[in-house]
Order: C-alpha cells, then structure tokens, then sequence
C-alpha cells in the first residue's frame, strides 16, 4: 500500500511540476525614449544635427522651429545575418516558419525647449522587417531602444 501511495505521488509531482501555463504574457517593455539635456534649445539641436551627419543618417524632413527631424528608411539588415541584426534592435513578430533577411528603419525627433529644465528630445523609432519564406512582406516591429539610446548617447558626448 505505502508504496503505491509513494508511485501516485511521484507521478503526481513529475507531472505537475514539468506544466507551465500557456497563456503566460510578459508586460511589455519600456523602453527609454526621451531624454533632457541641460543645454540651450540651440545647443541640443545642433549637436542632433551632427550626431545625424555622423551617423549618415538621411534626412527626409528638418523643421527646426516645431523642433521636428524625420528621417528617410535605413536599412540596417540584409541576407543570411538579417535575423540576428534585427534581434539586436527589435523584437520581431510571430510569422510561423518565418525567416527574416530585411530591417529598415525610420525615425522622428522631436526637440523641445523646456527653460529651465533644458531641452527634452524624444526619439520614436519605426522598425521593419521583411519576412521572406512565408508571406514575402514588411512587418512592423517594437523598438528595444536601442537606436533611441545610440542617438542619446552621441549627443550627450557632443554637448
């Protein structure tokens, strides 16, 4: 009998403690995408400005008294590394079966003077890929904050 009862509970815990719940979602991640600087309205946007040079980013629009950059597409990802490229900067969707050999990316600042608090800059970042084996299309992607930090970082070291 005890060792009947020890079976049932062994097999009890074996299979209890492998489950997992499915419908587990992790809370979606911020990501840091505004920055203040403590220097001038001028200050700040001329260092964006040479940042943006310095990172041969094109420039689609510069409408420097709403404070507005946007930026054309960069490709940033191409071929057979594509995949990993993209993992580094974005969290791709869900394709079943999907591969990836395209990213692309766009941006828009937005520079505002705030007195004494400085200058605020806020950096969204569109992110695509292009998924290649299944349905041959861009998908939009979430930002890790990766290229939003890149930027802040350059124009910390230049103010």
């Amino acid at each position: 009998m005890k060792a009947i009862n020890l079976i049932i509970i062994c097999g009890t815990l074996i299979i209890t403690c492998g489950c997992v719940p499915q419908n587990q979602t992790t809370l979606p991640q911020k990501i840091e995408d505004t920055k203040f600087y403590d220097a001038s309205f001028d200050e700040t946007w001329a260092a964006l400005i040479e940042t943006l040079s310095d990172m041969t980013l094109p420039i689609e629009s510069i409408e420097k008294e709403s404070g507005l950059i946007t930026t054309r597409f960069v490709n940033f990802a191409d071929g057979i590394n594509a995949d990993n490229s993209i993992k580094q900067v974005a969290t791709r969707p869900s394709v079943f079966l999907g591969t990836w050999n395209s990213g692309r990316y766009t941006l828009n600042i937005f520079v505002a003077d705030k007195g004494e608090l400085g200058t605020r800059i806020k950096v969204s970042a569109h992110i695509e890929a292009y998924e290649n084996n299944v349905t041959n299309k861009w998908y939009v992607c979430k930002s890790l904050g990766v290229l939003e930090k890149r930027i802040f970082k350059a124009i910390k070291e230049i103010i």
